[in-house]
């Protein structure tokens, strides 16, 4: 899933043609890319120059409204013909707003394929929603379907919450409600609003209230600012329902009662790290005027 397009992007066809390579006389499907638009443009101009095994799908038929679109549609019509429905009238109504796709005769199967990694995976759904940064920036929610233990026991689905780069915006509470884990970008140390607003970023207390506010049961900070190369200045009064996360990070789901428990040891593993020169925030600047 590649959520942003103007940038963190170009590791996406290193991965997907060594992905390629690795399957080379397997039995295998192409893999699903889901991504905003301008990704499709990055992605097909690549394929120009070598192939990348893989279907896109723009993240705009997997928001709550063309999901809905979309239940009507596989509710109405079994067989997945479109022809005289009603649903289908309403549907194409939803999607001929401007900029809106029309092509439903090639969303619908693919997101049928979607639909189908999803329940290998055991996951209930995946939905996009717009958030405050650049032109189709997007977040992410991810849902599980509950389970069976080994003993019989119901064992609740998790929700997990991706913020993507953002400015604190009411699509994002509204996606994070009731989240087992909200994992929000936190660009900017507090001081530092002014700056945040003006890189449409988040500070580490903005991201935290976002958390509170939708009632999440863990938070977890990423995308610091290059003036701290392993943790950021933050404010411990506001840490009890919160972690740092950081590069090839892994957390088990049962461990997440523990981990603001880890804050202090992270605070002392790295308090000999050196503050440098900030230089993310001249590219953050630079994508905005490109795009």
């Amino acid at each position: 899933i590649a959520k942003k397009a103007n940038d963190h992007h170009t590791g996406l066809t290193r991965i997907l043609t060594l992905r390629r390579d690795l399957l080379k006389g397997v039995s295998h499907e192409p893999l699903l890319v889901v991504g905003p638009r301008k990704l499709k443009f990055f992605l097909e101009a690549y394929q120009r120059l070598e192939d990348l095994d893989m279907h896109f799908f723009d993240c705009k038929h997997t928001t709550e409204a063309s999901l809905h679109a979309f239940e009507g549609v596989t509710e109405t019509n079994k067989d997945h013909s479109f022809l005289g429905s009603p649903t289908r009238s309403r549907m194409q109504s939803y999607w001929k707003r401007p900029g809106s796709p029309v092509d439903n005769n090639v969303v619908f199967p693919i997101l049928k394929s979607l639909q189908k990694v999803l329940e290998e995976a055991s996951l209930e759904a995946l939905m996009s929603f717009p958030v405050i940064h650049c032109p189709q920036a997007f977040g992410v929610v991810l849902r599980a379907l509950e389970r069976l233990n080994s003993v019989g026991k119901v064992i609740p689905g998790w929700k997990i919450v991706y913020s993507g780069d953002t400015r604190p915006c009411p699509e994002l509470t509204e996606a994070s409600r009731g989240a087992t884990v909200l994992i929000h970008e936190a660009t900017f140390e507090d001081g530092m609003v002014d700056e945040a607003i003006a890189r449409n970023h988040s500070t580490t207390k903005e991201a935290i209230e976002v958390g509170n506010s939708a009632g999440v049961f863990r938070i977890i900070l990423t995308h610091f600012s290059q003036r701290y190369p392993k943790i950021p200045v933050f404010d411990e009064t506001h840490m009890h329902k919160t972690c740092i996360g950081f590069d090839m990070m892994s957390i088990n789901i049962a461990d997440f009662p523990e981990l603001p428990k880890i804050l202090p040891y992270l605070k002392l593993l790295f308090r000999n790290e050196m503050i440098i020169d900030e230089s993310d925030e001249v590219v953050d600047a630079a994508a905005s005027v490109a795009s």
